[in-house]
């Protein structure tokens, strides 16, 4: 069982790799990861540092915790069950007990380390802030990780709008619980719920094979789940096949020319090629007002750094957009020389990287001298 385990998780972590590896190139990793690793750090350090005269200070703290029990969830207790397996492991039930036992283990000790990393970073917000100690931020702990698994429960046994009603009660007795019920009773309250779900579960979803095909569906979700948030947001990769295009009404097949001037003809396709090909424009965009984004919330010794790491990325993104619309078949119909290619290259950099930048470096040069 071991193997079958190890096997599996092997195999998913494979799957994983070659994602991230697609997704993240080197230059992305040069551009941006490593970049936003550092400068990332040195905020967070930055905003430890200047806690106590930071706007976090006018948020209550009532809010925090309800946002807490908001966004964190389990997403699925593993259970690393293929549909094969009804044919095997249910003639050997020990071994799947012993599977999805695991499973739960994994999953159950996977969301107790996420949990306990994110508060020990807003630990100095509690601390400083709202003067909340260490046993304090321990019952948390307990009290998110025991709703959540209370809310994958009712996942699994009710309807969407009595999961909506479970989980606002959820909200709100775990938050009541906290700033008004002593420590020692919430942990003890809590630590009994605890047991009680593990053993409902255990008893249901572990021992009972009448759950089968729906583990395995909540599984093979899971496993495919970053593959699938790849596809959500670049549609095309989700096959090889040219997607079937549709043309804005704005650009129909008699559209007048974009440039007065004839030699800017690699210009112009390019540029219809980006508004009637929607990927290539989002993915632009996207990258763009992020960037843009980071360059505002971030602090002032910061956004020039910002702004750096963003002319390189979007410099590096946009020369890649160029060269797959150049790559198309249709550039051998028209005669056009590389010299041509490299000279539209530039005025097209010009157009899309360095005439917004510069823009963006004047308006916060403005800001900042008035």
């Amino acid at each position: 069982m071991t193997n079958i385990l190890q096997h599996r998780r092997k195999l998913e972590r494979s799957q994983n790799v070659k994602i991230l590896a697609s997704v993240i190139d080197w230059t992305v990793a040069l551009y941006v990861v490593v970049p936003a690793l550092v400068i990332g750090f040195f905020l967070y350090k930055d905003f430890i540092l200047n806690i106590s005269t930071s706007w976090i200070v006018h948020i209550p703290l009532v809010l925090f915790i309800v946002l807490l029990f908001i966004i964190t969830r389990i997403g699925t207790i593993r259970t690393y069950l293929q549909r094969a397996d009804r044919l095997f492991l249910i003639q050997n039930r020990k071994q799947m007990i012993r599977l999805k036992r695991a499973g739960l283990h994994w999953t159950l000790s996977k969301h107790l380390i996420l949990l306990g990393t994110g508060l020990a970073l807003l630990a100095p917000i509690f601390i400083i802030v709202h003067h909340i100690t260490i046993l304090e931020l321990l019952s948390l702990l307990l009290l998110l990780f025991t709703t959540n698994f209370m809310k994958l429960l009712f996942q699994l046994k009710l309807r969407k709008w009595q999961q909506l009603i479970s989980n606002i009660f959820m909200c709100i007795l775990g938050t009541v619980c906290f700033l008004y019920v002593p420590i020692i009773i919430t942990s003890l309250i809590y630590l009994i719920l605890l047991v009680y779900c593990t053993s409902y579960y255990n008893k249901h979803y572990v021992f009972s094979t009448k759950f089968f095909d729906q583990q395995v569906e909540l599984d093979q979700v899971a496993f495919y789940k970053w593959q699938s948030l790849l596809f959500q947001i670049a549609p095309e990769l989700r096959s090889q096949l040219v997607p079937k295009l549709k043309k804005p009404r704005l650009l129909w097949k008699n559209s007048k020319r974009m440039f007065r001037r004839s030699d800017y003809l690699i210009e112009e396709l390019v540029c219809k090629t980006m508004l009637r090909q929607k990927q290539y424009l989002f993915g632009y965009l996207r990258f763009l007002l992020s960037g843009i984004g980071l360059i505002i919330i971030v602090p002032i010794w910061a956004k020039m750094i910002m702004l750096g790491i963003l002319y390189f990325t979007l410099r590096s993104l946009m020369q890649s957009i160029i060269q797959q619309i150049l790559e198309h078949k249709i550039w051998s119909i028209f005669q056009v020389s590389n010299e041509q290619i490299h000279v539209a290259s530039r005025r097209l950099l010009r157009g899309f990287v360095d005439l917004p930048l510069l823009c963006i470096l004047i308006i916060f040069i403005i800001i900042f001298v008035i």
